[in-house]
C-alpha cells in the first residue's frame, strides 16, 4: 500500500513540475515566435549556407547600428536574432505594403505581408512587385525575408553607402505609395497604459476554471486517504495561488505593446484596398490606414482633416485620437465588467458547498473550529460540587469520574443498539440525590403466584402428594391423565389477577368449565365459600397442555406491561445535578454488556432482569471524558453535557480545514454571485453610458468636458 502511495505521490509531483515547466515557457516565448496566419504547409528546412547568409546579414545589422550610434533608438522590430525556430523556411506569395513616419532618422520604413511586420533587407525594396515570392525564417522578433523574387540572402551584396540613402530607387510595380503630400510625424513610442491592456487582457474565465477545480480537490482531500491529504490540498492551494497571481498581477513591460504616438490629418481614403477587407473605416493617416473601435465611428469624423494627435498598434488599431477619444479614458471611467469568472467561481462554489453539505457532517467541525478560535480550557471533576462551581464552554476538555445513574431515553433510536437496554449508559445522571429503588410490582408477584402454582400441579414433583392416595395417584399416572389436586387455588389467583372483567377472557371461560360452574361469578363465590376446596380435578394431556398455555398467555400480558411501566417510571431522576452523554453512543461503565437484550427474554424472566439491571445501574461508577461540544438546560434544571472524544492531531486539522473550505465556499458564492449580477448589469450599460459621454463631449452646448462624470 505505501508503495502505491509513493507512485502516485511521485507522479502527482511530476506533473505538477510538467505543468509549471509548460506554463513557464509559454509565458516566456519570444514574442512574435507564434505561428504566422498566411503560412500553410509545406515548408522546407534551412540550408547550412543559407543559415550562414542570415548570421552574417544580423551580424551586420548590429555592426552598423554600433557604428552610427542608433541602438539606443531602435525598435524591437530591428533587433533580429536567430533562435532555434529559425531552422524552417516559410515560402510564401503575398504583396508588399509599407509605410513611412516623417522622422529625421534614416531607415524608418516599416514591410507588412498583411497583418504581419516583416524585415526587408534595405537592397531589395527596388525588387518589390504586385505579386512577390517570400521565403521567411523566424527570428527571436519578427520573421526575416531570406529571399525576394529570385533574390536570395547567399548573393546579398553588402554595400554600406546602399544603406545610408533614406530614399531609394523605386520599381514600377511595387506595391508602395509615395508620401509627397502626406505629412506624418512620429511624436513618440510608448507602452500602452495598464488601463489600454486591460482591453486585450483575458476576461479571467480560465483562473477562475482553475480555482474552481483546486476547490473539489480540497474536497476530495478531506474524504481521501490519509497520506494524500497534504499533497492534494499543496496541489490546490498552489494552483489557487498561481491563479490569483494571474488574475490580479499587474503586467510587466514585456506584456505591454508598443504605441506609437502620431500627428497627422486623418482622410477618409483607403490605402490598402486587398489587405483591408472587412474593415470597419476607411480613414488613413498618410499611407496608414486606421481600424477603429465600432463604438467610434460616429465621432471620427470630427477630426477628419485637421492636425490631430493619433496614438496606435502596430497593427494600426487606435487607441487615442484628438481630445476626447481615448480608450484609456473609456477604462479609466467606465471599467470592464468581467463577469464571465464570477458566474464560473460561484458555480463551483456552490458545487462544492452541496457537495459538503451531502457528505460531510458539519456539526463537530464547525463546534470545534470556533471553540479553538475562541480558546479552550481542560477541566477535570470527581465532584457534582466541583463541576457546579466551574463555567463550561463549548469546546473545553473535560473528564468526570463518579457515581451516576444510567438514564432511560423517552424515545429510543432506531439506528442505534442499547447494550443495556432499557437503560442508555452513554448518557449518566449525576447529582447528589438519593440512587432510585429497585422497582416493586403487586400485579407481577400475583402473576407469579398464579404461574407458579398452575406449574407445581401440572408438572408435580416424583414424590407423591401426601393428601393423595398412592393406589389413586398410581392409576392415574397410568391411565397418562394429569390431576389438579389445588384447583382452588387457581381460581382464586386468576381472580387476583385478572380483576377486571375484561381481562384473562379465555382463562376465566377454561376455569368455569373445568369447575362445572356456570359463570365466572359463581365459580368465584363457591371458591370464596371453600365448597372447591379439596375438589381435584382430573385433565388429558391435550387438556393440560392448554390451560398452561392460556396461563403463560394471561401472564405473559401482565409481564410485558409492568415490564414497561417500570422502566418509564425510571426515567423520572431527581431534579438538579448534571447529565452527561457521549455524542457518539460510547458507554460510560465499565460492566459488561448482557449477551440477550431484556426484551428478548421469555415474559416471566424480563422483570428479574429488569431488577437485575436496575439494581447494577441505578447506581454506579462511571467515567466520561472528552471535548464539550453542547450544554444545555431542562426544565428541572438538570444540566445537559454533550462530549465528544479528544480528535487527534490529524482529525483537528480536517475538522479545522473542513470548516475553512465552507466558509471560503460560502463567501465565494455569495460574493461572486453579487458581484457576477452586478456586472452583467453594468456591462450591458456599459457601451450606452460610453457614447453618452462622448455625445456630451462632442456637443457644442458643453463648454467644460471637465464637468464629464463617470456613471459608475
Amino acid at each position: 500500500m505505501s508503495t502505491i502511495v509513493i507512485i502516485l505521490a511521485v507522479m502527482l509531483a511530476c506533473s505538477i513540475g510538467a505543468g509549471c515547466f509548460f506554463w513557464y515557457a509559454m509565458r516566456h516565448r519570444p514574442p512574435l515566435a507564434k505561428p504566422l496566419p498566411f503560412i500553410s504547409p509545406p515548408f522546407r528546412k534551412l540550408s547550412n549556407e543559407e543559415r550562414k547568409a542570415a548570421e552574417r546579414y544580423v551580424a551586420s545589422l548590429d555592426k552598423t547600428r554600433h557604428n552610427a550610434l542608433q541602438e539606443a533608438s531602435d525598435s524591437v522590430a530591428d533587433r533580429l536574432a536567430l533562435t532555434s525556430q529559425s531552422s524552417n523556411v516559410y515560402p510564401v506569395t503575398r504583396s508588399i505594403t509599407r509605410y513611412g513616419l516623417s522622422t529625421d532618422e534614416p531607415h524608418k520604413w516599416r514591410y507588412y505581408l498583411d497583418a504581419v511586420e516583416v524585415h526587408l533587407p534595405p537592397l531589395w525594396e527596388q525588387y518589390i512587385a504586385d505579386e512577390n515570392f517570400v521565403e521567411l525564417i523566424k527570428t527571436q522578433t519578427i520573421p526575416l525575408v531570406i529571399s525576394l523574387n529570385g533574390h536570395s540572402l547567399v548573393n546579398y551584396v553588402y554595400e554600406q553607402p546602399a544603406l545610408a540613402p533614406a530614399v531609394r530607387p523605386m520599381a514600377q510595380n511595387a506595391s508602395i505609395r509615395k508620401e509627397e503630400s502626406e505629412n506624418v510625424e512620429l511624436l513618440s513610442v510608448r507602452k500602452e497604459t495598464p488601463e489600454e491592456f486591460m482591453l486585450s487582457r483575458p476576461d479571467g474565465t480560465r483562473e477562475a476554471i482553475a480555482i474552481g477545480i483546486a476547490l473539489l480537490l480540497l474536497f476530495v482531500s478531506l474524504l481521501g486517504p490519509l497520506m494524500l491529504m497534504p499533497w492534494l490540498m499543496l496541489t490546490a492551494v498552489a494552483t489557487i495561488g498561481v491563479s490569483c497571481w494571474f488574475l490580479y498581477r499587474r503586467p510587466g513591460e514585456k506584456d505591454l505593446r508598443e504605441v506609437h504616438c502620431l500627428r497627422g490629418a486623418p482622410k477618409r481614403w483607403g490605402l490598402f484596398g486587398e489587405s483591408n477587407q472587412g474593415q470597419v473605416s476607411n480613414i488613413s493617416l498618410g499611407i496608414i490606414d486606421l481600424i477603429y473601435p465600432p463604438h467610434w465611428q460616429p465621432y471620427v469624423a470630427h477630426d477628419l482633416g485637421q492636425s490631430t494627435e493619433v496614438d496606435i498598434y502596430l497593427n494600426r488599431q487606435v487607441v487615442r485620437q484628438g481630445r476626447y477619444l481615448s480608450l484609456q479614458d473609456e477604462v479609466r471611467n467606465f471599467p470592464i465588467q468581467h463577469w464571465r469568472k464570477n458566474v464560473v467561481l460561484a458555480a463551483c462554489s456552490l458545487l462544492v458547498l452541496v457537495l459538503l453539505l451531502v457528505w460531510i457532517p458539519l456539526g463537530m467541525p464547525l463546534k470545534l473550529s470556533m471553540a479553538w478560535l475562541q480558546g479552550t480550557e481542560s477541566v477535570q471533576v470527581t465532584s457534582v460540587k466541583d463541576l457546579e462551581q466551574i463555567s463550561l464552554h463549548v469546546g473545553d476538555s473535560l473528564r468526570v469520574s463518579g457515581t451516576g445513574m444510567c438514564s432511560i431515553p423517552a424515545n429510543y433510536q432506531g439506528n442505534r443498539t442499547y447494550a443495556f437496554m432499557p437503560f442508555d449508559c452513554s448518557a449518566v445522571y449525576w447529582n447528589n440525590a438519593a440512587p432510585l429503588p429497585i422497582p416493586q410490582s403487586d400485579i407481577i408477584d400475583k402473576a407469579m403466584g398464579l404461574l407458579t402454582t398452575t406449574r407445581q400441579q401440572l408438572h408435580p414433583q416424583e414424590s407423591p402428594d401426601p393428601k393423595l392416595n398412592p393406589q389413586l395417584a398410581t392409576a392415574i399416572q397410568k391411565s397418562g391423565m394429569i390431576l389438579l389436586d389445588d384447583f382452588s387455588d387457581i381460581v382464586l389467583r386468576t381472580q387476583e389477577l385478572c380483576n377486571q372483567e375484561q381481562d384473562c377472557v379465555r382463562l376465566k371461560n377454561a376455569l368455569v368449565n373445568l369447575g362445572n360452574a356456570r359463570d365466572w361469578e359463581t365459580l368465584i363465590r363457591r371458591a370464596d365459600s371453600g365448597a372447591l376446596n379439596g375438589m381435584n380435578v382430573l385433565l388429558r394431556p391435550v387438556s393440560a397442555e392448554a390451560l398452561e398455555n392460556l396461563v403463560n398467555t394471561a401472564t405473559s400480558t401482565f409481564f410485558y406491561r409492568e415490564t414497561r411501566r417500570a422502566a418509564e417510571s425510571l426515567n423520572s431522576p431527581p431534579p438538579g445535578g448534571f447529565l452527561i452523554h457521549s455524542d457518539e453512543g460510547r458507554q460510560l461503565v465499565n460492566h459488561p454488556a448482557p449477551g440477550v437484550s431484556l426484551f428478548d427474554y421469555n415474559a416471566p424472566d424480563q422483570w428479574p432482569e429488569l431488577q437485575r439491571l436496575a439494581g447494577m445501574l441505578l447506581h454506579t461508577p462511571f467515567t466520561a471524558s472528552g471535548i464539550v461540544t453542547n450544554i444545555t438546560t431542562d426544565a428541572n434544571g438538570t444540566r445537559h453535557i454533550a462530549l465528544h472524544s479528544e480528535p487527534d492531531t490529524v482529525m483537528l486539522w480536517r475538522y479545522l480545514a473542513t470548516s475553512l473550505l465552507l466558509v471560503i465556499v460560502a463567501l465565494g458564492f455569495v460574493v461572486n454571485s453579487f458581484l457576477a449580477l452586478r456586472r452583467i448589469h453594468r456591462n450591458r450599460q456599459r457601451t450606452a453610458a460610453i457614447l453618452n459621454y462622448y455625445d456630451k463631449c462632442f456637443s457644442p452646448t458643453l463648454n467644460n468636458s471637465q464637468s464629464i462624470r463617470p456613471l459608475f
